[in-house]
């Protein structure tokens, strides 16, 4: 369960390897100029959002779009560990696989045994967000793609997984007896 609080949600800007839909997981991929450039217009869409702190993954691609959405907030960037994406393994760099929607699917079986189990990558960045929700507030989490799926999961199981690039979320804690809400900016 995620911590009710108010908070932001950005997924890194693009790679040359999102664009080649090459899998990505720990390694450490840069921006494209189209990512910059996306993380510039994300920089824009959160100018008023009155960010107090910044979680990000230490992966480059996520962190250098938190420092370029900080040019306009200029607070604290705290990067974590456990908002990596999903660690692939030897499998990183090749082609998006077929057995990646058994990996949602929890399917260990038909998953590569070197590959982060769908249960431990779940709760491993569910521990993540909550750790950066522990922070003053409102706070913006930059990481992947996949660490947005445990916040789905969390807080609107019936909203699309997949989060494009650089598009932020504003995930608005339940109020008066309602769910979740999750707002693109």
């Amino acid at each position: 369960m995620i911590k009710q609080t108010d908070f932001y949600f950005v997924r890194h800007g693009q790679t040359d390897w999102n664009l080649n839909r090459t899998l990505q997981g720990y390694s450490d991929i840069p921006l494209n100029d189209t990512g910059i450039a996306q993380a510039h217009e994300a920089r824009e869409k959160l100018k008023n959002a009155n960010i107090a702190t910044i979680c990000s993954s230490p992966l480059i691609r996520a962190r250098k779009t938190a420092d370029i959405i900080n040019q306009e907030h200029g607070c604290q960037i705290i990067e974590h560990d456990g908002l990596k994406e999903c660690n692939f393994a030897s499998h990183e760099g090749t082609p998006t696989p077929k057995w990646l929607h058994d990996w949602l699917d929890g399917n260990a079986d038909m998953v590569p045994p070197d590959v982060e189990t769908f249960e431990h990558f779940l709760n491993r960045t569910l521990a993540a967000i909550n750790e950066a929700l522990e922070n003053p507030g409102p706070v913006l989490v930059v990481a992947h793609g996949g660490v947005f799926i445990p916040v789905r999961i969390n807080l609107d199981p019936q909203r699309q997984a997949y989060l494009p690039n650089c598009q932020p979320v504003h995930c608005m804690a339940p109020a008066n007896g309602n769910g979740w809400v999750l707002k693109d900016l």
